[in-house]
């Protein structure tokens, strides 16, 4: 048999692997492996005809061809563990973009049609001519879980051989928090945090599709104007700030098991996950042991059991007057007829006043000086992080083994207070910003100015194209051929430097703003630096139409 013959049954010798391995629980089981098997037969005729073509291009021999690309998304599948929500986005010139939508929870399955609608507008703005009649097919490997719920993240940081050849898988793109350590899962792909998804789509045009109602149709920001009852304003000036950290959460676990033992907690006996099911790890019931509750406190302090917020929720019983944590499980608290107010864990946090009666609104929050954003059962808040970012006070950023899409252009002392996963140094940073009020004022004024350009269309539509667009291209586009310059995309919010072409420009801008009702762009900071950077990432040449522009200040 020739090796293309071979090429052309390993996505059927794939397909037979992904039915044998890790079976599925759902209903739909049957079908998803079927129709599964179906495309890799279908993909792999298909690939017969092009492989030899594909292999021939000249100095680029590391290109998967068609049939060994979905060899290769097959096997990512299997081992990963298709019962741990791992998802796939096809494209072929007949059928366009089609995807399956089943999902286990509710709430999953509607980051996936999020996720979808994302990739998609993504595609069709920065790789238009990728998706011509004669272009080959292509499959894109993304998931929407918290965090990577795959065993094989922890036995790959164990260098435990469990079949999980994490190197030789696909590129998996995820929307939702990501290890900062990137040796255990090499493949994956940190993108675009989902919660700024429909923002982003938005930026871009009209969606894709019209999935219902919207999950982050904003995104949520503290303002003056608009949280602020009218003459209470000077409560929220930095000198008449509350000088204390707050907190009040969810009691949701840190991380899975999934992550691994050293990681994951789940201390407080109840998950408000949507599951049925009661922790064999309920730290709180050790309270119960003893009769003097200050003792209780620092007997399961000493534990490295609990989950942070657990942790800061006692540091707050023991000594009230430099933290305020309380749990604030929003649902139960507003549904006084939940099961949950009966529960185990309900009478535990009555009797050591462990939750809160009712829930802060933003307002009764911002009168802090200090914030604190706990990670949950990601590993970070996704939307509570910007959130206290904008507050008058300044933010005590929990930096955990996970990360999102835009932490890496945040750091530590210039736009946050950095604490440590086990809060180990809690006590000490808050000393640090109480004996120097000038920091926490600095770090407070350059946060809020670094969410206002994140904040602005073009922000939102750099970051996209930095943490989703070009890393697409190790997909779609393995060439280098395809993808198009941001500023070629979005022209209108660049200024030509001649003044003729400048007031072309402000019309032009003024009649987008009119249509779009745009957020202002004049604090935008994408630079030319960073679009250079990204160009030389992707080894795109330089468009000699680029020194006709600057970038608006």
């Amino acid at each position: 048999m020739s090796s293309d013959a071979l090429d052309a049954s390993a996505a059927a010798e794939g397909a037979a692997l992904l039915m044998g391995k890790h079976e599925k629980t759902h209903p739909g089981a049957w079908f998803r492996r079927t129709w599964v098997v179906t495309v890799a037969f279908a993909t792999a005729v298909v690939a017969t005809l092009v492989v030899s073509t594909a292999r021939t291009r000249a100095g680029r021999p590391d290109v998967d061809s068609p049939a060994q690309a979905h060899l290769r998304v097959v096997k990512t599948v299997a081992e990963y563990g298709d019962y741990a929500d791992i998802h796939t986005l096809r494209w072929t010139p007949q059928e366009g973009f089609f995807y399956d939508p089943y999902d286990h929870a509710p709430d999953l399955a509607q980051k996936v049609v999020t996720a979808t609608e994302l990739l998609q507008k993504t595609i069709q703005t920065y790789y238009p001519n990728r998706l011509a009649t004669n272009q080959r097919p292509f499959e894109i490997v993304f998931i929407v879980t918290d965090f990577p719920q795959t065993f094989c993240l922890d036995e790959a940081r164990h260098g435990v051989d469990g079949g999980c050849n994490v190197k030789e898988w696909a590129p998996i793109f995820t929307f939702s928090s990501a290890p900062r350590d990137k040796s255990a899962l090499p493949t994956l792909v940190g993108s675009t945090l989902i919660s700024f998804a429909e923002q982003v789509e938005a930026a871009m045009g009209s969606p894709t599709s019209n999935p219902g109602p919207r999950t982050w149709a904003h995104i949520d920001t503290f303002s003056l104007e608009e949280d602020v009852n009218p003459g209470s304003a000077s409560e929220y000036e930095f000198d008449n700030l509350i000088p204390k950290i707050i907190w009040r959460g969810s009691d949701y676990p840190f991380l899975g098991p999934a992550f691994g033992a050293e990681h994951h907690r789940e201390s407080t006996c109840h998950s408000i996950l949507g599951r049925n099911w009661i922790s064999d790890h309920c730290q709180l019931q050790e309270l119960l042991k003893y009769e003097d509750t200050e003792e209780a406190f620092r007997a399961l302090l000493g534990s490295n059991e609990i989950t942070p917020r657990t942790r800061a929720v006692l540091m707050s019983r023991l000594d009230g007057s430099w933290i305020d944590a309380r749990f604030s499980n929003i649902y139960w608290l507003t549904h006084p007829h939940h099961r949950f107010i009966q529960s185990r864990r309900a009478q535990l946090g009555r009797r050591f006043n462990l939750d809160a009666q009712q829930p802060m609104s933003a307002a009764e929050l911002a009168k802090y000086k200090y914030q604190i954003d706990l990670g949950g059962w990601g590993g970070t808040t996704w939307t509570g992080t910007i959130h206290k970012m904008t507050m008058p006070g300044c933010l005590f950023h929990h930096e955990t083994t996970m990360k999102d899409s835009y932490f890496e252009d945040l750091v530590a002392y210039e736009h946050y207070i950095p604490v440590k996963e086990d809060l180990s140094d809690l006590r000490e940073r808050f000393g640090e910003v109480e004996a120097d009020p000038e920091l926490c004022k600095r770090v407070s004024a350059n946060a809020k100015a670094w969410v206002d350009r994140f904040l602005t269309r073009r922000g939102l539509l750099f970051h996209n194209y930095q943490k989703l667009a070009v890393p697409l291209g190790k997909v779609v586009d393995p060439y280098g051929k395809f993808l198009k310059p941001f500023n070629a995309v979005h022209a209108e919010l660049f200024v030509p430097r001649n003044s003729r072409a400048v007031d072309e420009h402000h019309h032009r801008r003024s009649r987008v703003g009119e249509q779009n009702d745009d957020a202002p762009i004049e604090d935008a900071t994408p630079s030319f630096e960073a679009f250079d950077a990204v160009k030389r990432y992707r080894g795109v040449k330089q468009d000699t139409e680029e020194d006709e522009y600057s970038v608006e200040n």
